[in-house]
């Protein structure tokens, strides 16, 4: 698997609103997330379902899944809201939905 990570960030959509002046080199600030999980923080989705993909009885040593640019093992995480407003991440390589809910 090669080395790769990929942050979970967000980009205010006032921000981006404003950075829209036809300039495509303007654009919004990012802002990381850090994701709390099981007493940890984490960067990225990618050991949180390693872990569950492991604990749901997968056995090879990496997650499901192949591309180009990840190589060998993928964390693919998508990203719902739902009718009442509760935002969901959806990871595919460990079959879970998770709610997602604001920390400190």
């Amino acid at each position: 698997m090669r080395n790769s990570r990929v942050l979970v960030w967000y980009a205010d959509y006032k921000e981006m609103l404003a950075a829209d002046d036809g300039d495509p080199g303007t654009m919004a600030e990012r802002h990381e997330i850090r994701i709390a999980w099981e007493k940890q923080v984490y960067d990225t989705m990618f050991p949180i379902a390693l872990t569950t993909f492991h604990a749901r009885g997968g056995r090879n040593p990496t997650l499901p899944g192949r591309a180009l640019v990840s190589g060998v093992g993928r964390a693919d995480a998508n990203l719902a809201v739902d009718a009442a407003g509760e935002l969901y991440v959806f990871t595919k390589s460990d079959g879970m939905i998770r709610a997602l809910v604001s920390g400190r």
